[in-house]
């Protein structure tokens, strides 16, 4: 364990060094930072929009990062034979490889979640319908300034102190923009205290609905200010957003509670404002993308132990191309009969399925991820993830690097 912590270490380090880590990661960000401004021109769903490119973008990330980084801590060092001197000593080319890998995705972690932190930044500001909106303050001073600020104190500590320029805005970045996302958790555009619930208006709670537990702690029924009695008083059906969206079990019962029409609309709404807040959803999403991004990772490990950069990007890149699309055309051939239809078959189970990380069309409908879900599909990603590494392994196990 010692050996292997030892690997995966040095390989984060060296990953984090390299100058085309830093420059994808920090255009990533502004591209993040920039998104509200340049998705209000769709005529359509604006924040739609914003969706599909924060995630593409992160997916992107993940990709370009797997190659470069796989290429540069594994290929360099192999070419070069600095890989000799670890695997002549009594470090197996197990360890070895896990430890490769291990260290990348440490590397991909952290650019995953400093992507993710400026996608939540994004989808809190939001995308100006019109011009009678205004941008919100508390982002744009905890998101772009606060990273321009640490991007400033980078240089200074690298300028007078000599400290490297890349690991230091890391070691900067982690800490701080999770501070400046908790605080936005708690504070609205305003300054003040975020109540952190969704709440829409009923003109008068129907006799019904009086009983104490009625609604089994889904919702609550606030009365207006100045209403003596619960009950025939207009007021609002309160939802923590503690609590997530309303899943459609607790949509249904809501509605069971009364044949009334009004009660009906008013649940349905309620409904959907929970759901387009969308904060833990985009959170699995963006889960689901990693693992997507962790499997890019093993792909591009296990070429890098025979091939360089450009092919290493080539496989990869038409492997999240045709594992995206592999429902939709290489499924259907399946179907065919006899050996083509076998060889169909066998290509749909090896080729990864992309499109079971991909959640764009859910979000889109504002449908809820189950957690089940993420698990089996976690598993999945695992499944093929050990897979990759095995095939990394014994590839390299009969490499020269001598």
């Amino acid at each position: 364990m010692r050996q292997l912590y030892a690997i995966a270490k040095n390989t984060y380090l060296q990953a984090v060094r390299q100058p085309v880590y830093g420059i994808i990661v920090l255009v990533t960000l502004g591209g993040m930072a920039m998104a509200p401004f340049l998705t209000g021109f769709t005529l359509d769903d604006d924040d739609r929009m914003l969706r599909d490119i924060g995630l593409s973008t992160l997916l992107i990330q993940g990709l370009f990062l797997a190659c470069f980084v796989a290429t540069s801590v594994l290929d360099s060092e192999i070419e070069d034979k600095t890989a000799l001197s670890v695997v002549a000593k009594p470090v197996s080319r197990i360890i070895f490889i896990l430890g490769k890998y291990l260290g990348v995705m440490g590397a991909l972690l952290t650019a995953h979640y400093l992507a993710g932190i400026s996608f939540f930044m994004a989808m809190r500001h939001g995308v100006l319908q019109s011009s009678a909106q205004s941008s919100d303050v508390t982002v744009i001073l905890f998101g772009p300034a606060l990273m321009l600020l640490l991007v400033l104190a980078a240089a200074i500590m690298n300028y007078l102190s000599e400290w490297r320029f890349l690991p230091t805005l890391l070691a900067l970045l982690v800490p701080f923009m999770t501070l400046a996302m908790l605080i936005l958790l708690f504070i609205n555009r305003d300054f003040s205290v975020n109540r952190n619930e969704t709440t829409q208006n009923i003109d008068a709670l129907l006799p019904e609905l009086v009983e104490e537990g009625v609604f089994k702690g889904i919702i609550s029924f606030r009365p207006n200010e100045g209403n003596a009695r619960f009950e025939g008083h207009s007021g609002k059906l309160v939802r923590s957003n503690h609590k997530g969206p309303i899943s459609d079990e607790d949509r249904a019962y809501l509605l069971e509670l009364s044949d009334d029409i009004p009660w009906k609309k008013t649940v349905r709404y309620l409904v959907d404002s929970t759901r387009k807040l969308q904060g833990r959803e985009i959170l699995k999403a963006s889960c689901l993308i990693f693992w997507a991004v962790g499997l890019l990772a093993a792909l591009a490990v296990a070429a890098a132990t025979r091939l360089g950069l450009l092919l290493t990007f080539l496989i990869n890149f038409l492997a999240i191309a045709v594992g995206l699309v592999s429902d939709q055309v290489i499924r259907p051939m399946a179907e065919l009969p006899g050996l083509w239809g076998g060889l169909w078959t066998a290509a749909y189970r090896v080729v990864p399925n992309f499109q079971l990380f991909w959640m764009v069309d859910a979000l889109n409908e504002y449908r809820l991820i189950p957690l089940s879900y993420v698990v089996s599909t976690s598993g999945y990603a695992l499944a093929y993830i050990a897979a990759l590494l095995l095939l990394a392994m014994s590839l390299f196990e009969t490499r020269e690097v001598g």
